[in-house]
C-alpha cells in the first residue's frame, strides 16, 4: 500500500513538472496571474493594501464612533488629535476592521480594495492619490490621465471599483489643499475616506477626536513595551514612577513609545533618564515635533513658549498679556497652531483655555531661552497685580487664573524679583481663601514669607506668617497656627508696628478659638492694655479690624453671649458697608441669622440666610457657604424640617471635609445625627424646638 501511494505521488510529481515546463514555453505565466487574480475579485475578497494593524490601548470607545458614523452612511471621517496620540493606528486599525466585517461582496455593494495612502505631514495631491490607487489596484491608467481630468478618471475608477481609501497624516493648511477636499467630498457611491488628519476640523466630516491616555492606560502601554524590548527596570518600576513618567510624557502613545526605545538602547539608569528628560534632554521630543516646529514663525513659537511655560495651558487674556499684544489678536495666532494639531482647547470657568501636551511642553521649554520665561512672568505679574489690586475679592473671576498665579509666585522668587513676588500674594491671599485653596495659602504664604525676608520687610514678612497661621487654625492644626502666630507676633513687636501687632492678636487669638478656646480668645483681643480693635481702627487699617470683629462676633456667640455677639456683628456689618466688602457682608449676616435663630425668629433667621447665601454663591465662597449651608441645616431642624436639615447638614459636612475645615465638619455631622434620631424620636425636636442650642458640640465655627 505504502509502495503504491509513493509511486502515485511520484507520477503527479511528474506531470505538475512537465506541465510547468509547458507553461513556461507558452507563455502561460502571466495568464495564470490574471486568471488568479479573476478568481480572486470573483470571490469578492477585496485586496488590503494596509500597515499592519497594532494593538491599541484604550481606544475601544474611538473604533466604535468610527464605525458607527460610517454604518449611518457617511462616507468621509476625520480622526484628529495632537501630534503622537495614534490617529494613524486607529484609523489603520478601523480600516481592518471594515475587511474582517465585509468578506463577500454582493452585485453592487462592498468594495474591491483597502488602499492607504501617506501624505507625510502634507497635502496629498490628486496626482499622488491616482499614482498610489493605480499601483495598488493595477490600473494605470488613472496615472495616465491629464491633470486637468485626474478627478474625473479617480472617480471614474471608484464608480466601478469601490475602495476605502486610507489617508494618513494629511495636512491642509496649504493654499492647494481644496482641490482634495472638494475631491473627497464627492467620493462616487460605495467608496469610502478614513482620514487621519494633523489640521483639525478642516474636513467636512464627522470628527473622531482622541485624547492623551489616562494614567492607567499610559501605564499598560509602557509596560507592554517595556516587554516587547526587554526593558526590566520599567516593568519593575514603582507606582511613583509611573506618575512620574505620565507627568513629563502625558498620556502620548508615540513619546511613550520612543521612550521604551530609547531606554532599550543604552545601559543608562530609568532614573537618568527620566533625570535627562526634566533637566532638558532635547532627543525624545525632537523626535517628535522637530519637523513641525520648523514651519512654526517666531510669533507661534512664542505663544507655545507662553502657553508651555504656564503649565500646559493658557487663556487668550494669559496670551495675550505675556506676549503683549491685544487678547483680540491671539485667536488668529491659536488658530495656526490649532489646526497644525500642536494646541487644542476645552473650557473652563467659563473661558476657553488652549492647551498643549505634556510631551510638547518639554520639547518647547528645551527650546526656550530662560530670559523669554523671566520676560512672560514679569508681564504677567505686573498685569496681575494691577487687576487683583482693584478686584481683590474677584474670586469667580479668578478662577482661570490660579494655575498661573501659583507658578508664578513661586517662579518669580526663584529669579529673584521679590517685590513683584510679594505683591502678588498680597493681591490674591483672600481669594485664595475664598476658594478654600488652604494647601496653596500655606505653601505660597512661605515663598512670600521668603520674598519678603530677602528684601529686610518686616510688615510683609508679618502679612504672610498671618496668611499661614489663619490657615492652620481653619484646618484645625493647632500647634501650627499657634507656632506662627508667635512667629509672626515677635516680628511685629521688633518691628513697632502698630499695624502689625494688631494683626498678629488677632492670629494668636483665633488660632486659640479654632482649638476651641473661645473665652481665651477674647482675653487676648479684647485686652483692655492693648484691644486689638482698637489698634487696627488706630493704624488705619478697616480689613483687619473687619476680622477682628467676626473673631469677637463668633466667640461671644460660643460663649453664649448673644447680645454681646449681636452688638460686635452690628459694628462688623457696618464697617463692610462703609468700606465697602461685599463679600464680608455675608459673613456678618449670617452671624446675625444665627442670633435670630436662638432668638426663634424663624423667619427673620431665614430671611437673612438667603441674602448670606446669594451674597457667597456671586463671589464663590465656597468657605463660607459651608457655614451657610450648617446654619439652613440648624434652622430647619428647629422649625421641625427634619428631612431638609438632614440634607443640608450633610452637605455641609461633605464640603466641609474637602475643604479641611474641622469644626463645621464635626458641628456639621452632629446636626446631622440629632436630626435622623428626630425622625424616630419627636421629643428632640420638641426640645430643640423649645429651646434651640447653640452647638452640638464643642468645636468652634467661623471667626475669620
Amino acid at each position: 500500500m505504502g509502495g503504491f501511494t509513493s509511486g502515485v505521488s511520484e507520477w503527479l510529481g511528474l506531470v505538475s513538472g512537465l506541465l510547468a515546463v509547458v507553461a513556461a514555453v507558452l507563455g502561460l505565466p502571466p495568464l495564470i496571474v490574471r486568471l488568479r487574480e479573476a478568481g480572486r475579485n470573483r470571490s469578492g475578497k477585496p485586496k488590503v493594501l494596509l500597515p499592519s494593524r497594532t494593538q491599541l490601548v484604550d481606544r475601544g470607545n474611538e473604533v466604535a464612533q468610527a464605525l458607527q458614523h460610517l454604518d449611518r452612511g457617511e462616507y468621509l471621517i476625520s480622526i484628529e488629535g495632537s501630534i503622537g496620540v495614534g490617529k494613524s493606528a486607529l484609523a489603520t486599525e478601523v480600516a481592518h476592521r471594515l475587511a474582517e466585517r465585509r468578506p463577500a461582496r454582493k452585485p453592487g455593494h462592498g468594495f474591491t480594495a483597502l488602499v492607504w495612502f501617506d501624505a507625510h505631514n502634507s497635502v496629498l495631491s490628486l496626482a499622488d492619490l491616482a499614482r498610489t490607487l493605480g499601483l495598488a489596484t493595477g490600473s494605470p491608467a488613472l496615472s495616465a490621465a491629464p491633470a486637468e481630468h485626474k478627478a474625473e478618471a479617480l472617480r471614474a475608477h471608484l464608480a466601478d471599483h469601490p475602495a476605502v481609501l486610507v489617508v494618513d497624516n494629511l495636512r491642509l493648511t496649504a493654499a492647494d489643499a481644496q482641490h482634495l477636499i472638494d475631491f473627497l467630498r464627492t467620493l462616487p457611491s460605495g467608496s469610502l475616506a478614513i482620514v487621519s488628519a494633523n489640521t483639525p476640523g478642516r474636513l467636512p466630516a464627522p470628527r473622531v477626536l482622541l485624547q492623551e491616555l489616562q494614567l492607567q492606560y499610559m501605564q499598560e502601554l509602557l509596560l507592554r513595551e517595556a516587554r516587547r524590548r526587554s526593558v526590566p527596570e520599567i516593568v519593575g518600576a514603582d507606582a511613583a514612577t509611573f506618575e512620574r513618567i505620565h507627568r513629563l510624557l502625558g498620556g502620548n502613545p508615540r513619546a511613550i513609545e520612543l521612550f521604551v526605545l530609547a531606554c532599550s538602547r543604552d545601559g543608562r539608569s530609568l532614573s537618568d533618564r527620566l533625570g535627562q528628560l526634566e533637566s532638558g534632554s532635547t532627543q525624545l521630543a525632537d523626535a517628535l515635533f522637530s519637523v513641525v516646529w520648523q514651519d512654526v514663525n517666531d510669533m507661534g513659537r512664542s505663544l507655545l513658549r507662553v502657553c508651555a511655560y504656564l503649565g500646559g495651558s493658557a487663556d487668550a487674556e494669559q496670551l495675550g498679556v505675556a506676549l503683549a499684544v491685544p487678547a483680540a489678536d491671539v485667536g488668529a495666532l491659536v488658530e495656526r497652531l490649532w489646526s497644525d494639531g500642536l494646541l487644542s482647547s476645552r473650557q473652563q470657568h467659563g473661558v476657553t483655555v488652549y492647551t498643549c501636551s505634556a510631551a510638547l511642553r518639554l520639547f518647547v521649554l528645551n527650546h526656550t531661552a530662560s530670559g523669554e520665561t523671566v520676560s512672560f512672568a514679569g508681564r504677567l505679574a505686573e498685569h496681575f497685580i494691577a487687576r487683583f489690586s482693584q478686584d481683590w475679592e474677584d474670586a469667580a473671576g479668578a478662577g482661570a487664573h490660579i494655575e498661573a498665579i501659583r507658578l508664578l509666585v513661586r517662579d518669580l522668587h526663584r529669579h529673584e524679583a521679590y517685590e513683584q513676588c510679594v505683591k502678588l500674594f498680597e493681591v490674591t491671599l483672600d481669594i485664595f481663601f475664598t476658594l478654600g485653596l488652604f494647601d496653596d495659602r500655606i505653601e505660597l504664604g512661605w515663598v512670600a514669607y521668603e520674598a519678603a525676608t530677602a528684601l529686610g520687610n518686616d510688615e510683609q514678612r508679618s502679612l504672610a506668617l498671618s496668611v499661614i497661621s489663619s490657615t492652620h487654625a481653619v484646618r484645625g492644626e493647632a500647634e501650627e497656627a499657634a507656632r506662627t502666630a508667635q512667629l509672626g507676633l515677635g516680628i511685629a513687636r521688633d518691628a513697632d508696628s502698630a499695624r502689625e501687632i494688631a494683626r498678629q492678636l488677632r492670629c494668636v487669638g483665633f488660632a486659640l478659638f479654632r482649638a476651641g478656646q473661645a473665652a481665651e480668645a477674647l482675653a487676648v483681643v479684647k485686652n483692655p492694655q492693648e484691644d486689638a480693635e482698637e489698634i487696627a481702627r488706630a493704624a488705619g487699617d478697616p480689613n483687619n479690624m473687619i476680622d477682628i470683629q467676626s473673631l469677637v462676633g463668633a466667640a461671644y456667640w460660643h460663649l453664649g453671649e448673644l447680645d454681646s455677639c449681636e452688638q460686635t456683628v452690628r459694628r462688623f456689618l457696618e464697617a463692610c458697608e462703609q468700606l465697602p466688602w461685599e463679600r464680608g457682608k455675608a459673613y456678618a449676616i449670617r452671624d446675625l441669622a444665627e442670633v435670630s435663630l436662638m432668638r426663634r425668629a424663624f423667619a427673620d433667621s431665614g430671611l437673612l440666610l438667603r441674602q448670606a447665601r446669594q451674597i457667597a454663591e456671586e463671589y464663590r465662597d465656597v468657605r463660607q457657604l459651608v457655614r451657610i449651608d450648617l446654619t439652613d441645616a440648624r434652622l430647619n431642624l428647629f422649625r421641625g424640617r427634619l428631612l431638609r436639615a438632614h440634607g443640608h447638614a450633610r452637605k455641609a459636612a461633605v464640603d466641609a471635609r474637602q475643604l479641611s475645615l474641622s469644626g463645621e465638619q464635626s458641628e456639621a455631622e452632629a446636626t446631622s445625627r440629632y436630626a435622623t434620631r428626630a425622625l424616630f424620636m419627636p421629643w428632640l425636636w420638641l426640645a430643640a424646638y423649645r429651646r434651640p442650642r447653640i452647638r452640638f458640640t464643642s468645636q468652634t465655627v467661623g471667626g475669620d
